[in-house]
């Protein structure tokens, strides 16, 4: 026999079992190499204090997609294996999608009958847990029974709902200038554009970046690499807009973590089909959602959407929030908002449904905002009910609701609905809105289109609209403005000062006798009609010099009385164009910036 043989056949038979018994042991799925974990200080510590607990034998890390529920699982279970307390087995099921695998898996633990490892205990970490859910709850339950020992630490956006488990939300990164979200988003962008971000201006767009992604982990590692191309400040409103720049990811992640849309389709095999249409229907809103409004955008029955909600909550694709009224809400992350209203921009006729009902939610609101507040346009003591904290509920109210009324807006004035624009302003700028003169221009704006396009149903939103333009006017320091705008509002109220709100009427008082209207004429009979025109046209006329047209004189009339530019165009039988270019020429001659300060010239000549 050669002596190679003789070496082969020693090898085999002695020392294979030498070599096994000093092979080392396999290396943790997480000793690949990944960036450390940013902020989660006190999560970390909750977690390594819990697995060290006695008694535990199932922990289940919960929360919305992206949240880091794996990162975090990941950095407890390594310092645990560090301390040299527990074995660890990890199992990841992202792929798995056959019950079959997880239950041949888990049984594959205790195969050969359970045996406790020398080191005491086994901590087992099933991760991406959601698509076999059941699959893997019935898997652990066994696993449990067998080996007494043994400790199982998930991570899933859906808990498995067994007695045993201890569950753990897991919730956003810190946010603000200082926070854990601005720092992971900093050590994400490229290295070749962070001297980008060191000024105050772009650290001030991070940090109102992160807010708007809600201090989602995921959410602000796809943001923060698209920082090159587009500066914070450009990121920030594509963002606001519910875009997600695209660009390549590093080559080891996992597909699901590509790409906002890649995380939330992942776990949709695990969804309701009908689950899936109730997001779509609620990523219109833009704020937090009540039973109510769910309600309405699903137009489903209540129990039927309390049913849908408390399943979205658990699966991790709504979080309940504190309504401040002894309730809840629930909110959905801006990842899942800007994901399932793609989905739903995918069928304009769904979509087109769901804001027209958004809308509706809001004029609700609206009006019930008007009957319990001091009415549109100040139209009462601003001071009343402050007592019983009415104004101070009804304002925070308003500014929870404000990103709706925002988007509701948007959508009523592409439908030219400025009737229902103005409702939903009135709210905005009132005495309990946000404040209203970032308002003002809309205001003016819109009350022109509801007369202009909705008639006589427009004058009473006009006229209110044109009060509250008032008193922010007076309130900035612009008597001119106000007067103006309050002498239209009386003018579209067509009664005169009698029947203009107590509140508007004290303002008419403090801005003197140069905002009131000409007063209004009685009716003359019918055979006199022509002369009444031309008597009043002659009184009001402005001075020669003015240089103004006879036609130029009739459209700066017809503008002091209210009329529209359509509705000049009709009562002088000539194109919308012509009255354009004749205001044009009316507001040269005159000195004037604005139709209102034709109207509040030809007024005060009038008086």
């Amino acid at each position: 026999m050669s002596q190679t043989g003789r070496n082969r056949r020693e090898h085999t038979a002695a020392d294979t079992e030498e070599a096994r018994s000093t092979e080392p042991d396999p290396a943790p799925v997480w000793a690949i190499p990944a960036p450390p974990l940013i902020g989660r200080e006190d999560e970390l510590r909750c977690v390594t204090e819990l697995l060290a607990a006695p008694g535990l034998r199932l922990l289940t890390l919960c929360g919305p997609a992206g949240i880091g529920k794996s990162a975090l699982a990941h950095a407890a279970l390594a310092a645990t294996a560090a301390g040299g307390r527990s074995a660890v087995v990890a199992l990841d099921l992202a792929e798995v999608r056959e019950p079959a695998m997880v239950d041949s898996t888990l049984r594959a633990l205790t195969a050969e009958g359970p045996r406790r490892p020398e080191s005491g205990r086994q901590l087992v970490f099933l991760d991406n847990c959601d698509p076999v859910i059941d699959a893997v709850a019935e898997g652990v339950l066994r696993l449990l029974a067998a080996a007494p020992w043994t400790v199982v630490v998930c991570a899933s956006r859906t808990p498995l709902d067994v007695y045993a488990e201890r569950i753990l939300p897991v919730g956003p990164l810190r946010l603000g200038p200082e926070g854990d979200a601005v720092r992971l988003f900093t050590d994400r962008v490229s290295p070749y554009y962070r001297h980008g971000i060191t000024g105050a201006p772009e650290r001030a767009a991070v940090a109102r970046i992160c807010e708007v992604l809600d201090g989602v982990p995921l959410a602000i590692e796809i943001a923060a690499e698209a920082v090159g191309p587009l500066s914070p400040a450009e990121l920030e409103g594509r963002l606001r807009r519910g875009e997600y720049p695209a660009r390549g990811r590093l080559r080891d992640l996992a597909e699901r973590h590509r790409s906002v849309g890649h995380a939330l389709s992942w776990g949709e095999s695990a969804q309701r089909e009908e689950d899936i249409a109730l997001l779509k229907r609620l990523s219109v809103c833009e704020s937090h959602i009540d039973l109510d409004t769910a309600g309405q955008l699903s137009g489903i029955g209540r129990e039927e959407i309390a049913g849908g909600l408390r399943r979205l909550v658990h699966q991790g694709l709504l979080t309940s929030v504190d309504n401040g009224l002894g309730g809840y809400s629930f909110a959905m992350t801006h990842m899942a908002r800007s994901h399932y209203r793609q989905e739903l921009e995918r069928d304009p006729a769904a979509l087109a449904m769901a804001r027209a009902r958004h809308a509706g939610v809001c004029l609700a609101f609206a009006e019930r905002v008007g009957r319990t507040g001091t009415g549109a346009g100040f139209g009462g003591d601003p001071n009343a009910g402050a007592e019983d904290g009415r104004d101070a509920r009804r304002a925070a109210a308003i500014a929870r609701r404000l990103p709706d009324l925002r988007a509701a807006v948007r959508h009523l004035r592409q439908a030219g609905r400025y009737a229902d624009v103005l409702r939903l302003l009135l709210v905005m700028a009132g005495p309990d809105g946000p404040g209203g003169v970032e308002y003002t221009a809309q205001l003016e704006e819109s009350a022109e289109r509801a007369v202009e396009d909705g008639g006589a149903e427009g004058r009473g939103p006009a006229a209110a609209a044109l009060l509250t333009l008032a008193h922010l006017a007076a309130r900035t320091g612009d008597p001119e403005r106000a007067g103006a705008a309050l002498r239209r509002a009386i003018a579209l109220s067509g009664h005169g000062e009698r029947t203009i709100p107590h509140g508007a009427r004290e303002l008419l008082a403090a801005l003197g006798d140069g905002a009131r209207p000409a007063p209004v004429p009685p009716p003359e009979p019918p055979a006199r009609a022509t002369e009444t025109v031309t008597a009043t046209t002659t009184a009001t006329a402005p001075p020669h010099d003015a240089g103004l047209t006879p036609r130029q004189h009739e459209v700066a009339q017809l503008v002091a009385e209210g009329l529209t530019n359509r509705q000049i165009s009709r009562e002088l039988e000539i194109s919308e164009w012509t009255v354009v270019n004749h205001l044009r020429e009316v507001m040269r001659k005159l000195g004037c910036p604005s139709r209102v300060h034709v109207a509040r010239i030809l007024g005060q000549r009038a008086g």
